[in-house]
């Protein structure tokens, strides 16, 4: 009954993009409050296919995992903070979240898809989970000028609650030796509940936006966000050279997770601020499948 769930992932862009379509022209209010959940949801769905095991294989990428976890956060957020002046409250605020945010989850996928080592991405994305998670909510309020509707502790239990507590049940769990087998027999349906719940997050995101108001704003920082993060990646890329970690690393810092920045963006500004990460995460979904596509047949 599960088996349909398995092809979701083959297409997350175009759902993607029919989600960000019917958010702006039926969105859903109640839906637009709860991305922390979809979030929540999102992160033991991902956690679920990782174990203790195939974080411990990481020693031989130490280095590189700890510079792709922790410095494309202050670079980017930076770079986000600085792009958004010129924009609305509401944009400006939204750009910053994303620039808060972690790797992307759905990195992991598309580096296997680009022929890497998904391995370090997913050590990537772990790394900077955990940190985003951490620094994001203590930081916004701080970085922004406007208004925050709660405090940085309430923001900070909000995002351990929805982020560090899914992905430590769900590395806890498939780690333990009765459940590992049982998961990995599910796990193309696994992928397929993230892929989905993704499709989801861009349809809430974009349903607290109010419609096309700020839209193009919100796609001219995005695109201008995106094109630093790229660039920043490329970087890496040339730097690293032949390593293993070229690739994973510039798929990890060229894409941002949107789900975690449209959480935190509508949890300290309302849910119309969730409209930027929503565009974003259109904008870098279709870039990121292109670049995966190239790879691979390189």
């Amino acid at each position: 009954m599960l088996r349909p769930l398995a092809t979701v992932p083959r297409f997350l862009t175009p759902l993607a993009l029919v989600a960000a379509a019917l958010g702006l022209a039926i969105p859903s209010p109640a839906l637009a409050t709860r991305s922390d959940l979809l979030l929540a949801l999102l992160v033991l769905a991902t956690a679920l296919g990782i174990s203790y095991a195939d974080l411990a294989r990481l020693r031989d990428h130490v280095r590189a995992v700890a510079i792709l976890s922790l410095l494309p956060l202050p670079v980017l957020v930076g770079a986000a903070w600085l792009l958004g002046r010129p924009f609305a409250p509401l944009v400006r605020d939204g750009l910053l979240a994303v620039g808060l945010s972690c790797a992307e989850v759905a990195s992991v996928g598309l580096v296997a898809l680009a022929g890497a080592d998904a391995t370090i991405a997913l050590g990537a994305v772990t790394g900077s989970l955990v940190l985003a998670a951490l620094v994001g909510p203590l930081a916004i309020g701080w970085l922004s000028g406007s208004a925050v509707h709660a405090s940085s502790a309430h923001l900070l239990a909000r995002f351990a609650l929805v982020v560090l507590v899914p992905l430590l049940i769900g590395v806890a769990a498939r780690s333990r030796a009765a459940l590992t087998m049982r998961l990995a027999a599910v796990d193309a349906e696994r992928e397929g509940v993230a892929a989905l719940t993704v499709a989801v997050l861009v349809y809430a995101a974009l349903s607290g936006a109010h419609g096309a108001h700020h839209l193009g704003a919100a796609l001219l920082a995005s695109v201008a966000f995106l094109i630093v993060c790229v660039c920043l990646a490329e970087l890496w890329r040339r730097m690293d050279g032949r390593r293993a970690s070229a690739v994973p690393g510039a798929f990890t810092i060229a894409m941002r997770d949107f789900a975690v920045a449209a959480a935190l963006a509508t949890q300290a500004f309302g849910t119309a601020a969730g409209g930027v990460p929503g565009v974003y995460g259109v904008v870098m979904l279709v870039v990121a499948a292109i670049a995966a596509g190239r790879f691979s047949g390189a």
